[in-house]
């Protein structure tokens, strides 16, 4: 219930893509540069000692690499203290002496005056925005998932018969999407609705109805079998079965498996 929805896998995919440009890109953006304001910094002479190339490069194609991203190691002193630390810079290794930036609070907070503390600029912080939306679709699909589950542990069976068809202005692959609500009735006598989109109306227009669980206690919460992820039906005593759902862990497990490892990798054991 949790994993097996459209939504659940569909976040579950853009959250692993969106993963891969957060490690990759969104990790190495330099955000630091509203700390280097005027008035918190103070520049000095420093030494430019030596740099090296990254794997990172801006621009070029699948034929030619782009113009390359270099991190330059220098060294400067504050009141009689020795400091190392990396300036990024594009395409630049500049070599011999070089104004240092530094914040007047943190002098072991620098860079070299017009290169970044990072690999890239602000701009790829945007990035963050994909996973971060795939994440509020798999937080989204849980609670769905979560409100399911209770419904088929503690609600009861009913049959709904459909009242009113709309067609919507969404049309996937598989056809064209319907709104569909179905009217039942519960054991207390009273009646209650149900409401879903799907593409497969042909499911929920039988005569003899579709199977559903309800809340007792609040009859607009309701489910419908036939719109739960899986293959879901009734026993003959009204409890919900189902086939096995293996199936929708892969994505979920390859993305979660796939933090974990760059994690280790680049933290945990080391490069």
């Amino acid at each position: 219930m949790a994993l097996g929805s459209a939504r659940s896998q569909i976040g579950w995919l853009v959250l692993a893509f969106g993963s891969f440009l957060f490690w990759v890109v969104a990790w190495h953006a330099d955000i630091s540069a509203f700390r280097f304001s005027a008035g918190r910094v103070v520049q000095t002479q420093g030494e430019w000692l030596y740099c090296r190339e990254t794997r990172f490069s801006v621009g070029g194609s699948e034929d030619e690499r782009g113009t390359p991203i270099y991190e330059n190691y220098f060294r400067y002193e504050v009141a009689g203290r020795s400091f190392t630390e990396s300036s990024f810079a594009t395409g630049a290794c500049p070599g011999g002496q070089v104004v240092v930036e530094y914040l007047r609070e943190q002098p072991e907070v620098s860079r070299i005056a017009g290169m970044r503390r990072n690999v890239f600029g602000p701009w790829a912080a945007m990035t963050a925005v994909v996973p971060a939306v795939g994440l509020l679709l798999v937080v989204a699909a849980c609670v769905e998932g979560l409100t399911r589950v209770r419904l088929l542990r503690d609600g009861l069976l009913a049959t709904g018969t459909l009242i009113e068809k709309t067609r919507t202005n969404i049309e996937t692959s598989s056809g064209q999407v319907y709104r569909l609500t179905l009217e039942y009735t519960a054991q207390s006598g009273a009646t209650g609705r149900v409401t879903t989109r799907t593409n497969r109306p042909e499911r929920l227009e039988d005569k003899s109805g579709a199977l559903l669980f309800y809340d007792p206690a609040d009859l607009t919460r309701a489910v419908l079998l036939a719109s739960l992820p899986g293959s879901i039906a009734a026993d003959k005593t009204g409890q919900p079965i189902a086939r096995p759902s293996r199936a929708f862990l892969v994505v979920p497990a390859l993305t979660i498996l796939g933090n974990v490892w760059y994690v280790y990798h680049h933290w945990i054991a080391g490069p």
